[in-house]
């Protein structure tokens, strides 16, 4: 499961960077940045709370 969570980061990070030159280029306002933008939001707040709960697993704060 930690590789899987890595690559995952991992993905998401090109995706990010792939983004950035996208929206630099066709500005912030563009539709498709706007649902890019969306997607990448949702998809960090996962990772984010994927993240808590594997600390919390861990730390044996919740069942596995």
């Amino acid at each position: 499961m930690r590789a899987f969570f890595i690559f995952n980061i991992g993905l998401w990070l090109v995706l990010f960077a792939g983004w950035l030159v996208y929206a630099a280029m066709l500005g912030w306002a563009d539709p498709v940045s706007i649902h890019v933008r969306v997607i990448l939001s949702i998809t960090a707040c996962l990772l984010v709370i994927q993240g808590f709960v594997r600390y919390r697993r861990a730390r044996g704060l919740l069942p596995n």
